[in-house]
């Protein structure tokens, strides 16, 4: 049940509901001609019973009926463990075996589970910014943001092909924190950091990662959303108005936004603009145009992007050579 990797914990959802009756208390005193109650602000009629919503529960349904045991993920074998192993054997045999460089306390497990988090984040940060800006990968992610309403079904309104590229990326940044750390420790990782490691994925359920995907503005300030993602912050992710397309990449660390100038914080509550830019049309009305319909463009794109970069390497005209007195030939 307690399993922070999952997309739906009870508890994490729990959390969500806490946050969401504090915010509704708040608005509720602030617009004081709001009317209906916590129910009805939690649950709106125009989101559960919106069309955009039915395609997450149908996505989400059958992405976990069909796919959920991993049976899509070509990739599972290029985990964080993987790289990380590699990496320990290549120290191992570049400088030989060590003594652990200190004992597995409270304070190196917790650094470590931050340090974890933040090259996990990384990874997904960087496979975002790449599905924004690579076109095959945009066809196969902008399921995801065709999304007209948000809830929290719509974290699972992912096309099945994006986890094992996903992974790739994470395991990349993974392994390559803790390849190294394997080595100092001398591989005493035990179970002390593995617990910490889930305590700490799980503080972001806590803080209402379930709300990022929902109708509900929560924003930290702007000091602490310049390090940690706010459920607003990702509603804006999901806006297609120009000021907002292209920003707040991260998952969880907006530290990476910050530095790499992609972030965005909000001056006062929004108004958001969900869906994709420049469609007239919903593309992805059910189920098999959300599954083929991205594959079939991205195959489309990934052809015409190669022959793109191609044609331009190939049309490059070639630097002419000096001759022996310095004059291009």
């Amino acid at each position: 049940m307690i399993d922070h990797p999952g997309r739906f914990p009870w508890w994490g959802m729990a959390a969500a509901l806490c946050i969401a009756t504090v915010a509704f208390r708040y608005e509720r005193r602030r617009y004081r001609n709001r009317t209906g109650g916590l129910f009805a602000y939690c649950f709106p009629r125009t989101i559960w019973r919106h069309p955009s919503t039915l395609v997450d529960m149908k996505v989400g349904f059958f992405n976990f009926v069909l796919f959920g045991g991993g049976a899509l993920n070509i990739t599972w074998r290029i985990s964080g463990a993987l790289v990380a192993s590699g990496i320990t054997l290549g120290l191992t045999h570049l400088f030989g075996a060590r003594e652990a460089v200190g004992p597995w306390n409270p304070v190196a497990i917790v650094l470590f589970a931050m340090a974890f988090s933040m090259a996990s984040d990384f990874g997904y940060f960087l496979f975002h910014w790449a599905a924004h800006v690579y076109p095959p990968l945009w066809a196969i992610h902008k399921l995801h943001h065709s999304a007209e309403v948000l809830s929290p079904l719509t974290a699972a309104r992912v096309h099945p092909l994006e986890k094992p590229i996903m992974g790739v990326f994470m395991a990349l940044t993974t392994g390559a924190l803790m390849g190294p750390l394997l080595y100092l420790y001398a591989g005493r990782t035990g179970v002390l950091p593995a617990l910490g490691l889930d305590v700490f994925g799980s503080l972001f359920f806590i803080l209402g990662h379930h709300l990022h995907h929902s109708h509900i503005w929560v924003y930290f300030g702007p000091v602490i959303s310049r390090i940690i993602m706010s459920p607003a912050q990702h509603q804006i992710h999901h806006s297609s108005l120009p000021r907002h397309i292209d920003k707040n990449f991260a998952e969880h660390w907006a530290l990476f936004d910050w530095l790499f100038g992609t972030l965005y914080l909000p001056h006062g509550r929004e108004d958001l603009k969900l869906g994709l830019a420049g469609y007239t049309a919903q593309p992805h009305t059910g189920l098999a145009k959300a599954w083929f319909g991205p594959v079939i463009e991205s195959v489309g794109k990934l052809g015409t992007t190669s022959w793109a970069w191609a044609h331009r390497v190939l049309r490059r005209p070639a630097q002419a050579l000096p001759d022996a007195e310095g004059h291009s030939v």
